[in-house]
C-alpha cells in the first residue's frame, strides 16, 4: 500500500510541480518526493537556460521511443529506474512503460495518459 501512495505522490508531484499536501506517507518519503521536485525544476531550469526555445513540460524519465523500445530499454537497465514515460501511441498524450520484479520473473505494463490544459 506504501509503494502505491508512493508513486501516487511521484506521478502527483511532478504533473503539478508541487508535493501534495493529502498524502499519506512516512517524513522520508515526502522529503524524497521534495528532493526529486527539486531536481526536477532544476533540470527544467537548467534546459531553459541553455538556449532552447521549447521546452516539453515532462519530467526527466521522459524518452522518444516506442513501447517495444521502451520495454528494450527497462530490461536492459534494470537498475536505473522501472519507469519510461514516452509518447502515447494513439497520436496524443502520453504512456507509461513499467517494469517491475515479482520472484524469479518481471512484469511489465503499460498505461496511457493524456495532458490537461490549465
Amino acid at each position: 500500500m506504501q509503494a502505491q501512495e508512493m508513486w501516487r505522490g511521484f506521478i502527483l508531484t511532478m504533473a503539478k510541480m508541487e508535493v501534495p499536501t493529502d498524502l499519506e506517507l512516512l517524513p522520508g518519503h515526502i522529503f524524497q518526493l521534495s528532493e526529486a521536485l527539486r531536481q526536477e525544476k532544476e533540470n527544467r531550469w537548467g534546459a531553459r537556460n541553455v538556449g532552447t526555445t521549447a521546452v516539453p513540460p515532462m519530467p526527466s524519465c521522459f524518452f522518444d521511443v516506442s513501447r517495444a523500445e521502451a520495454e528494450r530499454l527497462l530490461e536492459r537497465n534494470a537498475g536505473g529506474g522501472s519507469v519510461v514515460l514516452r509518447p502515447g501511441g494513439h497520436g496524443q498524450g502520453f504512456s507509461v512503460s513499467t517494469r517491475q520484479r515479482c520472484s524469479a520473473e518481471a512484469l511489465q505494463g503499460g498505461q496511457r495518459g493524456r495532458r490537461v490544459p490549465r
